[in-house]
């Protein structure tokens, strides 16, 4: 299973490192350095024995929904409103949080991405994939609450990364079902589960 996992998380993250050097989605260079090696650093952190073992069935969930097959998606299969919930992974443990709001709309021709409800908050641009084929690329910020949203700093025209940067590969993995890998470091990650 984990030598699956590493294939597909590798693939999506070539294919998201391609992406990455293209224009609109130009990354800083420690976003693109920890995209690059996002497979084995998720796995690395499954495999922490100090994870509590009640996680179990949250690490299960994280390893299933990263072992399915990616999918292509369209701008129409995006747009829309969801439901959306955080699976969240670190040496603290493995935790799934319940379904949220989240919708994905067309602004002046580019795909926007927002979690609208829940306390823990991204928002950004969902970049398609070079040449229309593999993963799509998510830029953006992490907000909380009520605050104002925040874009990707790069972007933004700013001197140096904020800590409110996420950037992250997303691909289809069912009918209405989408998966989006974010914010992978050596000490955590983070998937967004998305359904209609």
């Amino acid at each position: 299973m984990r030598i699956l996992v590493r294939r597909l998380l590798a693939a999506a993250l070539l294919t998201l490192a391609a992406a990455a050097n293209a224009g609109d989605a130009a990354l800083w260079p420690e976003h693109e350095a920890r995209l690059k090696d996002a497979a084995r650093r998720v796995e690395a952190i499954n495999a922490n024995p100090e994870i509590p073992r009640s996680d179990a069935d949250a690490k299960a969930v994280v390893e299933e929904l990263l072992a399915e097959p990616h999918r292509a998606l369209t701008d129409t299969a995006l747009s829309g409103d969801w439901k959306v919930r955080s699976l969240q992974g670190g040496s603290y443990g493995i935790y799934t949080y319940p379904w949220f709001k989240a919708r994905i709309t067309n602004r002046d021709g580019r795909l926007f991405f927002e979690k609208t409800s829940g306390s823990q908050r991204r928002s950004g641009w969902l970049l398609p994939p070079e040449g229309g084929t593999g993963d799509w690329t998510f830029v953006g910020g992490a907000t909380v609450n009520d605050d104002p949203q925040v874009g990707y700093s790069l972007a933004d025209g700013a001197a140096s990364p904020r800590e409110s940067d996420s950037v992250g590969a997303v691909w289809g993995i069912a009918e209405e079902r989408v998966l989006m890998l974010l914010d992978v470091g050596d000490n955590g990650y983070e998937v967004y589960q998305l359904k209609r």
